[in-house]
């Protein structure tokens, strides 16, 4: 599994460096960088999360 970050629907409010920093890291620019890839079996939950509680709905997590 993947997560990827869409930084045109990305707007910044760091739901997801602030709620998953094992999985994302807010960049000098603001934009959240993914900081695993592929995702881990353990951290499958955490991406699902994030995925969902982006306001932008720019976070996708592909097969």
């Amino acid at each position: 599994m993947k997560l990827t970050v869409d930084r045109k629907a990305c707007i910044k409010s760091g739901q997801c460096t602030y709620l998953h920093p094992d999985l994302f890291k807010e960049e000098a620019d603001g934009y959240p960088s993914v900081l695993v890839d592929p995702v881990p079996p353990a951290s499958r939950a955490a991406a699902e999360d994030a995925v969902e509680i982006c306001p932008g709905q720019a976070i996708y997590l592909k097969e």
